[in-house]
């Protein structure tokens, strides 16, 4: 068996999505090779592999919208050559009378980034989609370019494209701590040794930020519960009906193994790990498919899991060189949106490292506390 490298050019410490569209987009760029660290024994073990494969458009905040409407068209350049990857059902969003203007907003969000978006009133959208007479709402908004994606896949055509680009990715070992010298980060050590790095880059998902705590450069980073449930066949919604987002209920739907994939947005503080499912997200997924979605009040569940979505404060990814401790770059805090923003995230971190300032969001709105509403926690 081969051992562990004793050093490389860039170190990731991580295989989810974080980590393999950085390396991904580092060997795009020409920045190869490198090394990346999973500690598990292959990748896509925590969200990057339990999450709902949502690529969802209309969000309201506007840098996690630009990240996904900027990942769009290369995940569609992916599908064209490694497919299929993105499955265009088309989403729509839900809201009560009192949601117009949300919805609104996030229509003209959707126009703005050059994207299909459609306002329809109760009616409208039934005629178009007849099982929507099973959801209560008033408002909708109907964007063609949201769907599905094989979160699988393209997690694995990453880390195919960072190999071919001389990346190594380095599974069953955990980076336990940063070697620093001379107040710079110069690699990390390992139960298999030490690993010599010119740049380590953190993208540990739930345990992103504690890497570099005992150096002082940890994040206050937060990974959060959220549950998923498959139902049983839900009578007279197609399977290739759109994605269903409710905005006033907190609550997503799509067509998933001849039922349904349903959360109720959930959220409860967890430690890193695989996390145990608890009876009051079933309550909760109850009480708001009772309120929201009567037509399926009697909709049977046949599995359910739990993930972790790991946010910081603002809830917008931190991607950046640290500035207390030069050597170390974080690309984590992707909450629920690693895989829909991962190209874009992917290309803004090789941009930094390479020192190039992108012209399409300003670096300052996800770099690790410089301009952050968070800052003074440091």
């Amino acid at each position: 068996m081969p051992s562990l490298p004793r050093d490389a050019s860039t170190l990731i410490v991580g295989a989810g999505f974080a980590g393999a569209a950085t390396a991904w987009a580092l060997g795009r760029a020409g920045l190869g090779p490198g090394l990346i660290l999973e500690q598990e024994d292959t990748w896509g073990v925590h969200a990057s592999g339990r999450n709902a494969a949502l690529l969802r458009l209309a969000e309201s905040d506007d840098v996690v919208a630009t990240l996904v409407a900027r990942s769009l068209p290369a995940l569609r350049a992916l599908d064209e050559t490694g497919g299929p990857l993105l499955a265009r059902t088309g989403g729509l969003t839900l809201a009560g009378a009192a949601g117009a203007a949300e919805l609104a907003h996030l229509h003209d969000g959707l126009r703005r980034r050059g994207l299909h978006a459609e306002l329809l009133g109760s009616d409208a959208a039934c005629a178009r989609h007849p099982w929507l007479a099973h959801v209560a709402f008033a408002r909708a908004l109907w964007c063609a370019d949201e769907g599905v994606v094989d979160i699988h896949a393209l997690l694995g055509l990453y880390l195919r494209r960072a190999r071919e680009s001389g990346f190594a990715v380095w599974t069953g070992c955990r980076a336990e701590a940063l070697i620093v010298e001379g107040g710079r980060v110069a690699g990390v050590r390992t139960p298999q040794g030490e690993v010599r790095a010119g740049l380590v880059i953190d993208a540990g998902g739930a345990w992103a930020g504690r890497l570099g705590a005992a150096a002082g450069a940890g994040l206050p980073l937060r990974p959060l519960r959220r549950h998923l449930f498959v139902s049983a066949a839900a009578h007279g919604i197609p399977a290739g009906a759109p994605m269903v987002w409710m905005e006033d209920a907190s609550l997503y739907f799509r067509p998933e193994s001849g039922g349904l994939l349903l959360s109720p947005c959930d959220e409860s503080p967890a430690e890193p790990g695989v996390p145990d499912t608890h009876p009051s997200a079933a309550e909760s997924l109850a009480e708001k498919i009772h309120g929201h979605v009567p037509g399926l009040a009697d909709l049977t569940i046949r599995r359910s899991w739990a993930c972790l979505r790991t946010f910081a404060p603002d809830r917008r990814p931190v991607v950046g060189p640290d500035p207390r401790l030069p050597g170390l770059f974080h690309v984590s805090g992707l909450g629920g949106f690693g895989m829909m923003c991962s190209a874009a995230i992917g290309e803004l971190a090789a941009d930094l490292v390479a020192g190039k300032r992108p012209a399409w969001i300003d670096p300052a709105a996800v770099a690790p506390f410089a301009g952050r509403p968070w800052s003074a926690e440091r």
